[in-house]
Parts: C-alpha cells; sequence; structure tokens
C-alpha cells in the first residue's frame, strides 16, 4: 500500500469518526423539569417568620401517597393530581391532622421535543380544617415546574401558619 493510499485511508476514517461525532453531538437532552409542585412554606402564627416543622408528615387523600413522613421541613413540595381540578392532602403536625384541600385549573404547556408536556396549575381556592393550622395564605397562584435538588429554591405557592 502507498503513502498517498495509507493517507487517504486515514482521511476516510477521521471523516467517519466527524461525522459520528456530529450525528451525536446533535442528541439534544432535556435539562428543565416536567414536574410540578404546589410549593408549601410554614410560618409561626404569631411571629409571622418562616420555620421548621420538626415532625411533619404530608399524605395525599385520593391516592394515599405519602409526600413526607415525619420529616423536620421548611418547605413541602407537594404535586397536584394533574388528571383532575381538585386535590387534598393530610398535614399532620406531630400528631394533630388538618385537610388541605386545593381547587385549580390545569393549563396544559409544551416545554421542547426534548422535555415533553408539563401540567402547569393556577390555584383558585384553598380550603382547610383548622386543628392545628391557623392560617393557609396563597402567596403565588401559579404552580409551574419545580426542582427537586435540595440546592434550588423554588417559588413559593401558599404559606402555612401555625
Amino acid at each position: 500500500m502507498g503513502y498517498l493510499q495509507r493517507c487517504l485511508k486515514v482521511l476516510m476514517w477521521c471523516a467517519f469518526a466527524l461525522m459520528g461525532w456530529g450525528v451525536l453531538s446533535c442528541e439534544e437532552f432535556c435539562e428543565e423539569s416536567n414536574r410540578t409542585a404546589m410549593v408549601v412554606n410554614f410560618y409561626a402564627s404569631d411571629t409571622r417568620a418562616a420555620r421548621t416543622m420538626d415532625k411533619m408528615s404530608v399524605q395525599g387523600v385520593d391516592n394515599k401517597e405519602m409526600v413526607y413522613k415525619e420529616a423536620k421541613i421548611s418547605v413541602a413540595l407537594c404535586p397536584l393530581d394533574p388528571t383532575t381540578d381538585i386535590t387534598s392532602f393530610v398535614f399532620t403536625n406531630d400528631t394533630i391532622a388538618d385537610t388541605i384541600t386545593i381547587n385549580y385549573t390545569r393549563n396544559p404547556g409544551f416545554i421542547s421535543s426534548e422535555c415533553g408536556c408539563v401540567d402547569y396549575s393556577d390555584i383558585l381556592e384553598i380550603q382547610t380544617t383548622h386543628h392545628s393550622i391557623k392560617e393557609v395564605e396563597v402567596t403565588n397562584p401559579s404552580v409551574t415546574t419545580v426542582s427537586y435538588r435540595a440546592d434550588v429554591v423554588n417559588a413559593e405557592n401558599i404559606r402555612i401558619y401555625y
């Protein structure tokens, strides 16, 4: 095999490698979240200061999904049901339980071809029992995508005062 043929062969393999790299590098990955959840922060009713709940459990009413179980938390990410306009959660502070019912409208959204679709929600009304909860306040009715990473601060939707 002559020098020219070897050079052409090497160039051909380099061209194939570059084409393969080009095809693989065009593949895009979703870097956005397509999950939504209502962001709930806890506050002291007397001082209006943010607080951490020492032994909080949060459970869905209809699906019985346990969102948090006896956790020490200051914020709860509560997913709203994308198949209906109402979702209820039981918030148990130590041993006292309150039920919060959220009425909302669902708004389908498209993020991208890589990430797909998402269900956004707008909170219309919140009803609650008042066993240990003193007050519930909607601070931002738009429930949008959230990050479940610990280093990300999500936009607050409601405040619960104890």
